[in-house]
């Protein structure tokens, strides 16, 4: 179990959303970095080259992995378990005691979600403790939802032709509002009662722009809502207190608050990308101001209830990342962002450049199988003897330092691939993709249509199975390769299976909780008001 400081084992304190680095990790990392070196030297090894057009493809999928893998290691490395500083515990007492509040905007962004899972979450903000003003930006024109927040008495802004999507959205709230500091939450995304009090004490120091806390999610009842939920617990307790480390935390779009002044030296929320909430954090790093993050679970959401919600919101988020490694200029001279900036900013593009390698994986046993074409001349023992120490050192660093993970979040990993390969190949068009909103009203569908790159992959490896066990050219190496592609097999047909049938179904919005805390002051009273 992870350590806790006695502030966190206090009544009412948040739940962590991060691991101490634990000692088995650390000599975990140092034997995955002998590995990985002891597997690049056999691929490298002029003996071993098969034809040279599939040796460079593997060896640049091979290399991706291998170089992303120790840059996420130096990553958790990075993480030290320092407590936060006496400053900032200092003016949480102080809040406590009814020190000077500034006034803060508490912003709900929503786009057709369902209104009562709207009113969930407009209640939860309104009755944060600390006096805040709590609005609803509705991009989804919804006058249900305008009459919800009258009658919850919270703010309601509404604005015309919704440019931009939710960065828009954002700026035109910013623009009609005045608060010294500004929460972001997704619609879906109910905040505890302390919020407000474990987030804003960290902005007593002048140069910090924004602190961000988890997403965490409750309802994981099928693959993609229980894959996704693991994937950002992993991402969560692992990576993010290692970037926080190196002052790169970005952020996520929900569960932020920012400081307005940092805002309005860069315009706002960056428009023109599909993932306004990184490249807002990267200029923001480039103009010399600091970021936080908290490692505390302080708002619950929804995770993607079936497979095309899945895989829009990855289309999405890809695209950003792809866009910040191809047009970031990471590293031009005089940019303003360190070092380890740079890195970790990339880090976050190699991540979805992954999914190219795990598609080049996948069409290997095929080419054997079918054309008896390998990247490596070797026989399987041998290939297996380097290849598998370097896999397993790699999912034990995960396991460890995580506290194990679930197959899930392995399957929704290598199922969203071909997204992923398709918003790089968009990004290279300079083709954006289109925003969605995760859980819009009426999400659940079912859809074949969406997983056939999906199913031609499953198609191929099927058929290579069938070829390879008819033929049995070579029993080792053709059972190495059957063994692989029926792997493949079995994570695809998941995917597969999931789409077509939607899985359980999605359960319902999260219940409300008793209102607790200080209610907003009177400036809070609701102003209904829309653009134009």
């Amino acid at each position: 179990m992870p350590t806790t400081s006695p502030q966190s084992r206090a009544a009412g304190a948040p739940r962590q959303a991060w691991r101490p680095l634990q000692r088995s990790t650390r000599v975990a990392i140092l034997g995955a970095l002998l590995a990985t070196l002891f597997y690049q030297a056999f691929l490298l090894d002029p003996q071993y080259r098969g034809p040279t057009w599939l040796w460079t493809a593997m060896l640049l999928a091979e290399g991706l992995t291998a170089l992303h893998a120790i840059g996420t290691w130096w990553t958790i490395l990075a993480h030290d378990n320092r407590d936060e500083s006496a400053d900032v515990t200092v003016a949480r007492h102080q809040l406590r005691a009814g020190g000077r509040m500034p006034v803060i905007d508490v912003f709900i962004t929503a786009y057709g979600e369902d209104p009562q899972l709207v009113r969930t979450t407009l209640r939860a903000a309104r009755d944060v403790v600390l006096p805040h003003r709590t609005w609803v930006l509705d991009d989804g024109d919804s006058d249900v939802l305008q009459a919800i927040c009258a009658e919850e008495r919270v703010g309601y802004l509404r604005r015309e032709g919704g440019r931009h999507a939710k960065a828009g959205n954002v700026n035109a709230a910013l623009a009609r509002t005045t608060g010294e500091y500004v929460v972001i939450l997704d619609a879906d995304h109910v905040p505890e009662p302390n919020f407000l009090l474990q987030i804003l004490p960290h902005f007593d120091d002048p140069a910090v722009a924004f602190v961000q806390s988890p997403q965490s999610y409750t309802n994981q009842a099928n693959l993609v809502s229980t894959g996704s939920s693991e994937a950002q617990r992993i991402f969560y307790e692992l990576v993010c207190p290692g970037k926080n480390h190196f002052n790169a935390a970005f952020c996520v779009g929900t569960n932020v608050m920012f400081r307005r002044a940092a805002l309005n030296e860069i315009g706002g929320i960056a428009t023109g990308s599909n993932s306004e909430d990184i490249w807002t954090s990267l200029e923001l790093h480039r103009r010399g101001w600091k970021s936080i993050y908290v490692p505390h679970v302080l708002a619950r959401g929804l995770a993607p209830v079936d497979v095309t919600s899945y895989l829009k919101q990855q289309l999405r988020w890809s695209s950003g990342g792809f866009e910040v490694l191809l047009r970031g200029r990471l590293f031009r001279r005089g940019g303003g962002l360190t070092i380890d900036q740079r890195l970790q900013y990339l880090f976050v593009g190699t991540h979805y450049l992954l999914s190219l390698a795990m598609i080049t994986f996948m069409l290997f046993p095929a080419l054997y199988l079918l054309f008896a074409l390998s990247p490596i001349r070797a026989d399987g023992l041998t290939w297996a003897a380097h290849y598998l120490p370097f896999q397993a050192m790699v999912l034990l660093v995960t396991w460890l330092q995580s506290g194990g993970f679930k197959g899930s979040a392995i399957v929704a990993s290598i199922g969203a691939a071909p997204v992923h390969a398709r918003a790089f190949w968009a990004t290279l068009r300079r083709r954006p993709a289109k925003w969605s909103a995760t859980n819009q009203a009426g999400a659940g569908t079912r859809s074949l249509w969406v997983v056939m790159p999906q199913v031609a992959l499953l198609l191929l490896n099927v058929t290579g199975i069938v070829a390879g066990l008819v033929v049995m050219a070579d029993p080792a190496p053709t059972w190495l390769s059957v063994a692989w592609a029926t792997m493949i097999v079995l994570i695809l047909g998941r995917m597969i299976v999931e789409s077509v049938t939607g899985g359980q179904e999605p359960p319902p919005a999260p219940a409300d909780r008793p209102a607790t805390g200080v209610p907003s002051e009177p400036a809070g009273v609701p102003v209904i008001a829309s653009a134009g």
